[in-house]
């Protein structure tokens, strides 16, 4: 039988050719868990630097919530002082403001002729609407008695009576913002030219001079309108006849002057108007 030897002749001179490619591979696989190694340590490196970075964001958060927590404490501190300061504000608001009832009052009775009385007066907030009751009517002043006559019962509206014309529409102004309430009068005169001089001193207050130490003169009627004037009847006793008296509604809306004119005496514009039933003010 014939033998025949497959070996390579590599082999055949060389019977440690296997070392050359096992070394290789070592190297290979030396290399490559050399690589993995410095990957996984850049990475755990990389972890670390984030965990202090989120170790630092910690503790700067926790520094923060003390400033948030102060933050909030001075907000609430700064709500009770607006709310002191805003009752601190109508406690000590301006006299004008507090007395501004009072000094109407006292203007209307001073410019009211002696043949006018009222019988009811009302402060309307305009904002609100026109069903919502009024405030409570001030005590009217009683109809002047009749000379040698007996005193006579007040005055009831005549449904026959007519009506005037309406009063016209106010005029905005910025200081209506100031005051944003109409007042309403409502009274009774002998005739209509009673009515005529009374709302003509109410309109003419806008002429009056300005004068600090008189509250009376920061204020004037702006618009003055008339809603109705209607004769009413007031019977007396069996031997007289029926009185009869004009009933009339006015609608005045008011402002604040501005102390930029010149100063004068608000008594003296009220005495002139008294004596001659004409006043003005140079």
């Amino acid at each position: 039988m014939i033998k025949i030897n497959l070996t390579p002749f590599e082999e055949l001179d060389n019977p440690q050719w296997w070392v050359p490619d096992l070394v290789a591979l070592f190297l290979v696989i030396a290399i490559t868990f050399g690589g993995v190694f410095f990957y996984i340590d850049s990475l755990n490196q990389e972890i670390a630097a984030k965990e202090a970075e989120k170790t630092t964001i910690i503790s700067e958060t926790t520094a923060l919530e003390g400033e948030v927590n102060k933050s909030d404490q001075l907000d609430g501190k700064i709500k009770t002082l607006d709310m002191r300061k805003d009752a601190l504000k109508r406690i000590t608001e301006s006299k004008l403001v507090r007395y501004l009832p009072v000094i109407l009052m006292e203007n209307i009775q001073n410019l009211k002729p002696d043949k006018v009385w009222l019988t009811r007066l009302s402060f309307v907030d305009q904002k609100k609407d026109l069903s919502a009751p009024t405030s409570p009517p001030v005590p009217a002043t009683p109809p002047p008695a009749i000379p040698g006559g007996t005193p006579q019962a007040p005055p009831t509206q005549d449904p026959a009576a007519t009506a005037a014309a309406p009063a016209p529409a106010p005029i905005e102004s910025r200081r209506d913002k100031d005051f944003p309430v109409t007042l309403q009068i409502e009274g009774e005169a002998t005739d209509n030219v009673s009515i005529a001089e009374f709302m003509v001193a109410l309109k003419a207050t806008q002429n009056q001079s300005f004068e600090k130490s008189d509250l009376r003169t920061q204020l004037f009627f702006s618009d003055v309108g008339i809603d109705f004037s209607k004769i009413s009847t007031a019977g007396g006793s069996a031997d007289d006849k029926p009185k009869e008296h004009v009933a009339f509604k006015l609608q005045l809306q008011f402002r604040e002057k501005s102390g930029a004119t010149q100063e004068g005496k608000f008594s003296q514009f009220i005495d002139q108007f008294k004596r001659t039933g004409e006043a003005s003010v140079n």
